[in-house]
């Protein structure tokens, strides 16, 4: 992926920490009210229900969503058409994204959020400015997604994405001074291992699949870039912009503002393709196809739903919706874009999977599971005194 919302200071990253749910790609910053709620003892409610399809669908749709619109862009040269570069689909996410906070503002403080905005920027210009450095990794990593995108497969696509845990755990113990306990050294070897698998089956792949192109070695590399720098922007919001004044909806503003002026400049100076217009306003609305303008509609609004997730559902709920995306995009890619799924595949998603419940330490609370040793994902046992 994620942009993250903030949390409070902790010592160790032993505690339950909020399971992604999307891709490598960055999420907007959350309102820091949104706390996860403990499970209802009523059992699986309607809105959970609807939450986690909800989570599945946009966590496939994304991925799938993201390769399909570069195999569009591909199909649109070939023709001689127009079609946009990632930096351009960028652009137009992050304007999306500006239209999207300034609305939420507007919920929030009953009131003009264009003002609000520009009041909260004039009395704190040093905290505004100190979303530059997320906001340009987020147009670098947005973009790279869409170049990974363009040599992967989206179910690759997916798994490779939750390296974003690996990352973000190697992060928060080099620059936050965090611990990691043994049971999550284990997720992430496990993790590793379970990518690794996945790259290998790739590498023994027939060349069977959908019908773009593919580079997997520069695939796999631009990919392992994205989640590094998910990591690195989630690890220094919380290092940077811990305890700002700032409203987080205004903060999503910022960003998107920043990522805007960056990417816009990106755009406007590079060259447009003979076949498209020289207008940027032209050249946004007609170089996207279909397929593009709903993964911007998806990247954009997704947030909305991650906010909802994290303030309604729990831990296992999200770490659950996540795997079942994972398998999703897999059926879904197998059966219709003739993705080769292999048992080295299914190995290595398995092992995925078993890392993103281990790591939430949502194990213990799945029957069985709970008999294994601590470290594996079983409840801690107290240690029996000698001579007891």
């Amino acid at each position: 992926m994620s942009r993250v919302r903030q949390r409070s200071p902790r010592n160790s990253v032993d505690g339950d920490d909020d399971m992604s749910t999307g891709s490598a790609s960055p999420a907007p910053l959350l309102p820091s009210s949104t706390k996860d709620v403990t499970p209802s003892k009523e059992g699986f409610s309607l809105l959970k229900g609807a939450l986690l399809a909800g989570v599945v669908v946009q966590n496939a749709a994304l991925n799938v969503t993201a390769r399909w619109s570069r195999v569009e862009a591909l199909h649109r040269e070939a023709r001689g058409e127009c079609h946009a570069s990632p930096g351009a689909v960028v652009l137009v996410i992050e304007l999306m994204k500006i239209v999207l906070a300034l609305v939420l503002l507007a919920v929030e403080i009953k009131g003009n959020p264009v003002i609000s905005v520009m009041k909260t920027t004039v009395t704190h210009p040093l905290d505004c400015l100190k979303v530059i450095v997320p906001a340009v990794l987020y147009v670098i990593q947005n973009q790279l997604l869409l170049v990974a995108a363009a040599n992967l497969e989206a179910p690759v696509l997916g798994l490779f994405g939750q390296l974003k845990i690996l990352t973000t755990a190697l992060f928060s113990v080099a620059l936050l001074g965090r611990t990691l306990g043994k049971r999550r050294w284990v997720a992430l070897v496990v993790l590793t291992a379970g990518i690794a698998t996945v790259q290998t089956s790739q590498m023994h792949s027939d060349g069977s699949g959908d019908a773009g192109e593919k580079n997997v070695p520069l695939g796999l590399m631009m990919i392992s870039v994205v989640a590094s720098l998910s990591g690195f922007a989630g690890v220094y919001f919380e290092k940077v912009l811990k305890g700002s004044p700032i409203s987080l909806w205004t903060r999503n503003v910022h960003l998107a503002l920043f990522s805007v002026a960056t990417v816009g400049l990106q755009v406007v100076s590079g060259d447009f393709e003979e076949a498209c217009p020289h207008s940027l306003i032209e050249y946004l609305v007609q170089g996207l196809g279909p397929v593009a303008w709903a993964y911007v509609v998806i990247q954009a609004a997704g947030g909305l739903l991650i906010a909802a997730v994290i303030k309604y559902a729990d831990n296992i709920l999200k770490a659950f919706a996540t795997s079942v995306a994972i398998l999703v995009i897999a059926l879904v890619s197998s059966m219709f874009f003739g993705f080769a799924l292999s048992s080295l595949f299914f190995l290595g998603a398995s092992g995925v999977i078993y890392s993103i419940f281990l790591y939430g330490d949502l194990l213990k609370d799945l029957g069985p599971c709970g008999k294994c040793p601590s470290w594996l994902g079983g409840l801690e046992r107290p240690s029996t005194p000698r001579g007891v």
